[in-house]
């Protein structure tokens, strides 16, 4: 089941031609992102500090289907596309209020040891939070 956040597109958000800026698409799925922490049983913000491991964003791609305008509440959509032994996928689709998709997202966040930068195996705290927040992880391979 994917998490489900909404977000407004703001007028210093748009460019010239009254679309939204490119590169706030990425703004909105990391607000997602940052809701769906909140969302969870679990504090996983205190655990960066506690723990001593940070989840680091490695990798970043989008397709725009269709314009975002000022003023459109967006529906932004998070799944679990991959969960690998240092790393996982996120998944987002941005949807406007006629409920067309406008944007797919992909976000890739590594697992790393705070200390020296080194691999970090994906906690299970995580996991179990993001399953708190009502997101289904994908079955293992």
């Amino acid at each position: 089941m994917p998490f489900q956040h909404t977000v407004t597109v703001r007028f210093h958000e748009v460019d010239r031609a009254g679309i939204t800026f490119f590169g706030r698409v990425f703004e909105y799925c990391h607000e997602t992102f940052e809701e769906v922490l909140k969302a969870s049983d679990d504090s996983l913000e205190a655990c960066f500090d506690e723990e001593g491991w940070s989840m680091p964003l490695v990798h970043a791609e989008a397709d725009y289907r269709r314009p975002m305008r000022m003023g459109e509440r967006l529906s932004v959509r998070l799944t679990v596309e991959r969960v690998g032994k240092r790393s996982m996928t996120f998944a987002y689709t941005v949807a406007g209020p006629d409920g067309e998709e406008r944007a797919r997202v992909k976000l890739v966040h590594a697992f790393i040891r705070l200390s020296d930068f080194g691999p970090h195996p994906v906690p299970e705290r995580v996991l179990r939070a993001l399953a708190g927040a009502g997101v289904a992880l994908p079955a293992d391979d």
